[in-house]
């Protein structure tokens, strides 16, 4: 009975430490598949922090980020002046804003293309806005660098001389879209057969 008691003893043992053995073989083979993959992730970060960026690459991120634009004045000396929109930073690698002429011929595919004017001395239609009534109009003949008075009906601006420069500034309207609100906002003819309502006023 001794003997057999030590037998089974012995054998509790043995499966006992066979048991440990395994768990420290799963522990170790995790650990190294953990230490793998991260030596693999931070071989492909190397790897793509390496690679240099092509111009192909970086013309296709300047065309998908948005660009903000300005509409800018531009003069012809044969055409006279005309508006373009262009980049807000400048379409040229010194800062400046230029712009091809549309009516100017075109030689060897090349057109003429002319420097934009200073802003404040852009001309065309400009947007008003009354700092005092907040009434809001339109001249044609705006600059900016020209504040305008306010003509509204109570509005005291006028008075004390203080004037409201244009918030925004582009291209005049044509002289026929000028004559047609003009006559649109004329009073209708008197009709000569309607008869004369005697008791007006009366």
């Amino acid at each position: 009975e001794a003997r057999l008691e030590e037998a089974r003893r012995v054998h509790a043992q043995a499966s006992q430490d066979s048991q440990s053995s395994s768990w420290d073989v799963v522990d170790s083979l995790g650990s190294l598949s953990i230490s793998s993959s991260n030596a693999s992730e931070t071989e492909e970060q190397d790897l793509v922090q390496a690679v240099p960026p092509t111009h192909a690459n970086l013309q296709a991120q300047a065309q998908a980020a948005p660009v903000e634009t300005v509409r800018r004045q531009f003069v012809c000396p044969e055409h006279g002046a005309y508006w373009k929109k262009v980049s807000a930073s400048g379409n040229k690698r010194n800062g400046e804003f230029v712009a091809r002429c549309k009516k100017c011929p075109v030689v060897g595919g090349v057109g003429l293309k002319y420097v934009a004017i200073p802003v404040e001395e852009e001309r065309g239609k400009g947007l008003f806005e009354c700092g005092e009534c907040g009434n809001v109009w339109t001249s044609n003949t705006a600059c900016r660098s020209l504040a305008q008075y306010c003509w509204a009906e109570g509005c005291t601006a006028s008075d004390r001389m203080q004037g409201a420069y244009p918030k925004e500034v582009r291209a005049p309207d044509p002289g026929w879209l000028r004559a047609r609100r003009f006559r649109a906002r004329r009073e209708p003819p008197i009709d000569e057969n309607v008869p004369f309502d005697e008791g007006f006023g009366g």
